[in-house]
């Protein structure tokens, strides 16, 4: 038997002595307190059974393969120990190759061990209190196989064990996030299975009512403004502005609730020019979200049955990722960064289609409302500002992430 794989031949035919990159398994057999070891016929290394697996052939398969060919015993392949890449070997016959091992760790079966063909000239067990002298690289790999570890070690990329993977939280009950939609609201419910599931209604108290048919949502959260003014702006406005460097233009001013109250734009203008002495006007955008923010006081003020909490989605996605996501919300790259941004702590968004009386933006922006939902029900959230402010109507004002 030529040490040399067929198919290894017939691309040294091609490329003669030029590098080549091969795959490469290692088993490592134990029996009790000893290990297999071969003394290789060419350089009398002891090694442990190493070996080329033959093409499209599973490693763990070609790994007791060549136990059974090098050394006569039948092996059963317990686990992947270890990976690695072996640094460049020039053969004697001038051939270059680099290794990409596969460490398996393995346990003796039965079989008489004994040189099995004309890759060794010893086969032995040796205690593994005692083994013979070996590089450094055989002996790593004999220590990952005997380790006892359950996980295969391999050479992690640098500075990336550093870094915490974000947490994956469940709520202890289900938790509502809303978002206002061009149906009216559309809300997202996720379970302590972190399951999510859509809702929606043109109302938010015909909304809560829908979803509570369903789950008992002790938490609600709503990105719409909760706690209104009398005579200036919101703490909670100017720090989650601070907080989206880059983006900070998605946050509105809300306004003050004369203006709130007033029945047309010109007089919500007058009236926040009134209350803060001619310092600010009302931007058209804040206006147009007159409705929906008197329907959240109105129910807010009616003594829902939940905590409720103010949310602004562009503040959670900016805590989920690290920092505010820059990308429009309706592009595709700005979507595809938010589902990740999602998907990174665990919540894998719903689907979307045309016709739901919502956008895919509403959507993901639901499931961050809902995301700060579970971190408030698990008492994880903060709120900007860090103590909510009240103003005459009672309610605490502060946007919570």
């Amino acid at each position: 038997m030529t040490p040399v794989p067929d198919f290894v031949v017939a691309i040294r035919d091609k490329i003669g002595h030029d590098p080549l990159w091969l795959p490469g398994v290692t088993a490592v057999v134990r029996r009790g307190d000893q290990v297999l070891l071969v003394r290789r016929a060419d350089n009398g290394h002891w090694t442990p059974v190493t070996g080329i697996p033959d093409p499209g052939e599973e490693p763990a398969i070609a790994a007791a393969r060549e136990a059974l060919e090098e050394t006569g015993v039948r092996v059963r392949v317990d686990r992947l120990a270890a990976t690695g890449v072996h640094g460049e070997i020039v053969h004697d016959n001038g051939d270059r190759a680099t290794y990409l091992d596969l460490t398996f760790a393995c346990t003796w079966l039965d079989g008489e061990a004994h040189v099995a063909d004309d890759e060794s000239s010893d086969v032995r067990w040796w205690p593994l209190s005692a083994l013979p002298p070996m590089s450094e690289i055989m002996t790593a790999r004999i220590d990952a196989a005997t380790s006892g570890e359950t996980a295969a070690r391999f050479v992690a990329p640098a500075g990336s064990l550093d870094d915490e993977p974000p947490p994956v939280l469940a709520p202890p009950a289900p938790v509502l996030g809303v978002d206002a939609c061009p149906a009216g609201w559309v809300g997202v419910v996720i379970d302590p299975q972190r399951r999510t599931s859509v809702f929606v209604a043109p109302d938010i108290t015909g909304l809560v009512e829908l979803v509570r048919e369903h789950h008992d949502v002790p938490v609600v959260a709503v990105d719409i403004p909760i706690g209104l003014p009398d005579t200036g702006g919101r703490l909670a406005d100017a720090e989650a502005r601070r907080a989206l460097v880059g983006k900070s233009s998605s946050v509105f001013s809300t306004p003050v609730r004369a203006a709130v109250e007033a029945a047309t734009y010109e007089e919500a203008r007058a009236a926040n020019l009134a209350a803060t002495e001619g310092r600010t006007s009302v931007s058209a955008q804040a206006y147009a979200l007159r409705e929906k923010v008197l329907q959240v006081d109105a129910w807010v003020r009616g003594r829902p049955g939940a905590r409720v909490i103010e949310v602004h989605p562009e503040v959670s996605f900016a805590r989920m990722a690290g920092a505010p996501l820059l990308a429009r919300k309706k592009d595709a790259d700005g979507v595809r960064a938010r589902r990740e941004a999602l998907a990174a702590h665990g919540i894998v968004a719903p689907a979307w289609f045309r016709g739901a009386g919502f956008g895919e933006d509403d959507l993901l922006d639901a499931c961050a409302v809902a995301w700060t939902a579970v971190r408030h029900a698990l008492g994880v959230s903060e709120s900007y500002p860090e103590v909510p402010e009240v103003f005459s109507d009672g309610i605490p004002a502060a946007i919570w992430v």
